[in-house]
């Protein structure tokens, strides 16, 4: 199961984790599948990059993202009595399917939210920062052009005096 935003970038998962710690893409009726080949495990038929890992030999999961994110790894214990999520430490029995627990993938998907808002975040900085750049460069242009202060404050949705102020400071101090 997957998560995605629809930017292209950020399509997120809960993967299983193998002993060498890879986290395996794709789950399969045979077993997980993870990329590269070291040959202690067969490859797959059709993705001959990668290796078809068996369900009791999962380790742990943890959440990635297509960006590169990779989250904090949950460990896969051998009983419930060991298990505690307080700690990462999940049970899932050995003779079935390594699917995490619910509420282990709900913890990952959390913790992949936060990335994503952490990265929506950022990209919103550097747009602020971008546009800041390009709004001094118009209204330095315009003032080139011959454009008043009041012309430039009704532009920008401030008074003349208030546009005056802002645009003739001295760059270093710009906000």
């Amino acid at each position: 199961m997957g998560w995605d935003v629809g930017d292209g970038f950020h399509e997120g998962r809960a993967g299983c984790v193998v002993p060498d710690g890879r986290v395996a893409r794709a789950v399969t009726g045979a077993g997980v599948l993870v990329e590269g080949v070291t040959g202690r495990y067969p490859r797959d038929e059709v993705l001959r990059g990668h290796e078809l890992v068996p369900d009791k030999d999962v380790v742990g999961w943890q959440g990635a993202c297509e960006c590169g994110w990779q989250g904090v790894r949950w460990d896969r214990v051998r009983s419930s009595a060991q298990a505690n999520l307080s700690k990462r430490r999940a049970y899932v029995a050995f003779d079935g399917f390594a699917t995490p627990p619910v509420a282990v993938e709900d913890a990952i998907l959390q913790e992949w939210r936060c990335h994503v808002a952490s990265w929506e975040v950022d990209m919103a900085a550097r747009n602020h920062a971008r546009a800041l750049e390009r709004l001094n460069q118009a209204v330095a242009a315009a003032r080139t052009a011959g454009a008043s202060w009041a012309d430039i404050g009704r532009d920008t949705g401030m008074s003349r005096q208030s546009a005056h102020e802002r645009w003739t400071r001295r760059p270093d101090t710009r906000s």
